[in-house]
């Protein structure tokens, strides 16, 4: 009961500090739901171009951002998407299905670009590829306030099945909360044929995460609310959106704990040092939920000796994620499947990843504008070693791409 009432104090301690850093924002439009991206509100047979017109509607009207110089990129990163593969190349089978189709969903507080080279990559390997818009992203931050790991649930679903009749092999991949999606889709879908996992979210690592189901009561961000100045993902973080993946990844391990096996080839690509989802997490779920000899996964860690975790697991295999050359120090969460010469977050961009520093103007200016500071994850050992700009691309983006290659010429 002590322990009880203890932990019922700390949550509304912390309600009352993050009132009062965030409340003064509550009132600025783009914090408030739009009324229109809360559900997913199609029907099963929506044809799927119907489904990408409408949406790309739909996020026109609700973002208050859009204007005549930012209207196509905004839209053209937000926005749910298909991709068809060469039939020179790679023509139809006799039935007129393609051979293979994935569906690619993205993460939280994040949109479509965030998986669209990989996209263009399983275009390029044959595949008919489509990517879904989760409900409560791509439009304002605040259609997340009220969202349910339900709607993103039914978007992926849907998604899936409107492939499936197109395609005589179907996977699904996701990053970081569209991982785990793929996963719980896969969970329920003898048919699904494997799946692509970039830095899945089966953990969260910020202890808080817990909190987040009673914090949503009394406040909606997470720390202050953000300029929210990245068109494609929202800096703002609202509550409701952490309880959500909070839940929908406990959910998820929890059937997995319980014995469920994922008996489709999976390959899986994270970073040990990843400060949003613990990795730990996830390759224990690999080692022991992940039957198919076929599977794969990549870590990415600076450290060449790691601790033993019982009989090594042949299927993984560890890359060196600090690379001085490129001033790296590590990899991050959100680097994963971002390449180098990603337009919007690639190392000649110009975006730099400072939020950690909101709040303290020194390291701010100095992570913005200074091209020699290190990137890497945001870990307590780094920010206590040096200013750190948050790593948003994978340098060994090439090399994964070639990892994953090996991996499906092995399905075929």
């Amino acid at each position: 009961m002590k322990r009880t009432s203890g932990v019922v104090r700390l949550s509304i301690a912390l309600a009352v500090l993050l009132s009062l850093i965030a409340g003064c924002s509550a009132a600025t439009p783009r914090l408030r739901e739009s009324g229109l991206n809360s559900r997913f509100a199609f029907a099963p047979d929506t044809p799927f171009e119907t489904y990408v017109e409408q949406t790309r509607r739909m996020i026109e009207r609700a973002r208050p951002d859009l204007n005549e110089l930012n209207r196509a990129a905004v839209l053209e990163a937000n926005s749910p998407f298909e991709l068809k593969p060469d039939e020179r190349a790679f023509p139809r089978m006799p039935d007129g299905r393609y051979r293979n189709g994935i569906l690619l969903t993205h993460g939280l507080s994040d949109s479509p670009h965030h998986i669209r080279a990989i996209a263009r990559h399983f275009q390029g390997r044959g595949f008919l590829v489509r990517a879904v818009l989760l409900p409560g992203h791509g439009t304002v931050p605040g259609d997340l306030l009220a969202v349910t790991g339900d709607e993103w649930a039914k978007a992926v679903a849907y998604g899936a099945d409107s492939l499936r009749p197109l395609v005589s092999r179907l996977y699904l991949g996701g990053f970081s909360t569209g991982g785990t999606l793929s996963v719980l889709t896969a969970m329920k879908d003898p048919g699904v044929h494997g799946l692509f996992l970039f830095a899945p979210a089966f953990s969260i690592k910020d202890r808080r995460a817990a909190l987040s189901g009673l914090l949503s009561t009394f406040v909606n961000w997470v720390g202050p609310a953000q300029n929210d100045d990245d068109f494609a993902k929202y800096e703002s973080f609202a509550v409701n959106a952490a309880y959500q993946i909070y839940h929908l990844a406990g959910h998820v391990r929890g059937t997995l704990a319980g014995g469920k096996i994922l008996d489709m080839p999976i390959f899986a690509a994270l970073s040990e040092d990843d400060m949003t989802v613990d990795a730990a997490t996830t390759l224990e779920i690999f080692e022991r939920n992940a039957a198919s000899p076929k599977s794969r996964l990549i870590l990415y860690s600076p450290r060449q000796e790691r601790p033993a975790r019982g009989r090594p697991d042949a299927r993984i295999s560890v890359e060196n994620s600090r690379l001085p050359e490129l001033n790296v120090l590590d990899f991050s969460h959100p680097c994963i499947p971002i390449p180098p010469d990603d337009p919007h977050y690639g190392r000649g961009s110009g975006y730099r990843s400072c939020l950690h520093y909101a709040g303290n103007r020194e390291k701010w200016e100095a992570c913005r504008r200074d091209g020699q500071v290190p990137l890497g994850e945001i870990t307590p050992e780094n920010l206590a070693k040096t200013t750190l700009c948050r790593l948003s691309f994978n340098p060994l983006y090439s090399r994964m791409m070639e990892q994953m290659d090996r991996f499906i010429d092995a399905l075929e």
